[in-house]
């Protein structure tokens, strides 16, 4: 059995600890806790939006905490009618977090791991990754995570965790190669960079000031306190990095932050007619995804971002792209499920009413869709002994396989690869209204599959992501 702490320090603490705790022998150990004879103890991570819409947050209707978790628990519910994992049932247990409370991801760890006693966690976006060593490092736990991490994340949670994207750092250093080589910045360009003290972005934030130095470039970078909870705070810092960096008279600008932090600098940008043009860098929760974009400000329009995840606009907005047949399964399958019809580009809960009257209702969940059957055949191929480290073992013998909107509709684990991104694209942000008229092709919305804010591919060509 394991011995589990419960944490009162801060994420930041949680993540300092993490040298001491690795050397230690931590995050790498066998254990069986909450697998019994018959069941798998699986603690599924959501946001919990029924208490922000009780606070007074206005939120889409069908966007309930109870909707977010049942994306994972009908699927577990069908496997164990069909006899369940190598005779055992998924015993799913709902663990929530306060998107605006830094605190809450801690409590969701003692909730997961020393309430429950979990024998793994799944997270599909939204969750803070410099919160994850409170699991798997400080208490041995197991988890897959659908959005991305630092190195220094991955190598510290040894066998306790494998993720859906690009580790931040790689990230970050594909971003710098691709706005060079498609003549973003020139030699002689000062640059800037944007970027926070999350542990995630700021590792990403680091190594992209390394990439552009070893290219030459003098940085300048600004780093905020995007780890409190004043999401104003956080915003107004932001914004003042503008006059800053124009201050510094650099020539092009790198953003790291999420869109939830860039209202303040997107809107000061535009405001100021700052001289500086600027590239997302795909290293927050949800930043370059349909949800990202529908969430960006109007001020980013035409910002790149060099990213794994898809879209369904085809470059220059000539029309929406045909889906993959994984792709189209997983619209299937949640349409049955659901019962609706969903849409290509609807962000998640939004129904929204077209100029021309029509009700397009919510796409399917890209993430839950690639990591349910790699999950499934992850806990397969671990057999009859499960622990942390079989699982581990059994996901990085998955080899390549299908993934829905993101990746050039293939991931790959491997070896000494714990995330299952393979490749990256360089997609710009189209900005819409919800009452965009039809464009003359019929398909799209200035450019994008539905009306709201859209990614569109630059040139379609997507590229191996170099991890060096």
């Amino acid at each position: 059995m394991r011995t589990r702490r419960r944490l009162v320090a801060s994420a930041v603490t949680a993540l300092a600890l993490i040298g001491a705790t690795a050397a230690a022998g931590g995050g790498g150990g066998s254990t069986d806790t909450g697998v019994s004879g018959d069941s798998i103890k699986i603690g599924v991570m959501v946001a919990d939006l029924d208490g922000l819409r009780a606070s007074g947050i206005n939120l889409p209707a069908k966007l309930t905490t109870g909707h977010l978790a049942s994306r994972w628990t009908t699927t577990f519910e069908e496997w164990n009618e069909q006899g369940g994992i190598n005779g055992r049932e998924i015993e799913p247990v709902t663990i929530t977090w306060d998107p605006i409370d830094p605190a809450s991801f801690e409590e969701a760890c003692n909730q997961a791991t020393l309430d429950e006693e979990v024998f793994m966690v799944v997270n599909s976006n939204g969750f803070r990754g410099g919160a994850l060593p409170c699991f798997t490092v400080d208490n041995d736990t197991f988890v897959f995570f659908g959005e991305t991490v630092d190195k220094k994340t991955l190598k510290a949670s040894g066998k306790n965790l494998v993720v859906l994207g690009v580790p931040a750092e790689i990230s970050a250093a594909n971003a710098a190669r691709v706005a060079i080589q498609d003549g973003l910045v020139s030699k002689g360009d000062k640059v800037g960079i944007l970027s926070g003290n999350e542990p995630s972005i700021q590792a990403g934030g680091k190594a992209l000031e390394r990439a552009l130095k070893k290219e030459g470039y003098d940085v300048s970078k600004i780093e905020v306190n995007n780890l409190q909870a004043d999401v104003a705070a956080i915003n107004q810092e932001s914004a003042a990095a503008v006059g800053t960096l124009e201050a510094d008279n650099i020539d092009f600008a790198f953003v790291l932050l999420p869109f939830t932090n860039v209202s303040g600098f997107f809107g000061e940008a535009g405001e100021s007619g700052s001289r500086f043009d600027y590239m997302i860098v795909d290293v927050a929760s949800s930043a370059c995804t349909a949800f990202g974009a529908s969430r960006t400000p109007a001020e980013a329009a035409g910002a790149p971002c060099v990213t794994t995840w898809d879209t369904w606009a085809q470059p220059e907005g000539t029309g929406i792209r045909e889906a993959n047949a994984f792709e189209a399964e997983c619209r299937q399958q949640w349409d049955a499920t659901y019962e609706e019809e969903s849409y290509p580009g609807v962000p998640s809960g939004d129904d929204i009413t077209t100029s021309d009257g029509r009700t397009i209702t919510n796409d399917f969940a890209q993430n839950e869709c690639t990591m349910l059957p790699l999950l499934r055949q992850a806990l397969r191929k671990a057999g009859k002994n499960l622990t942390h480290e079989s699982l581990h073992k059994a996901f990085l013998s998955l080899g390549a396989g299908p993934a829905a909107l993101m990746s050039d509709g293939e991931g790959s684990f491997a070896r000494n690869k714990p995330y299952y991104a393979t490749k990256i694209h360089s997609v710009k942000l189209q900005v819409n209204s919800r009452n965009q008229a039809l464009d003359a092709n019929g398909q799209t919305y200035n450019g994008c599959p539905a009306p709201v804010n859209c990614w569109i591919p630059i040139t379609g060509d997507w590229f191996e992501i170099r991890a060096g």
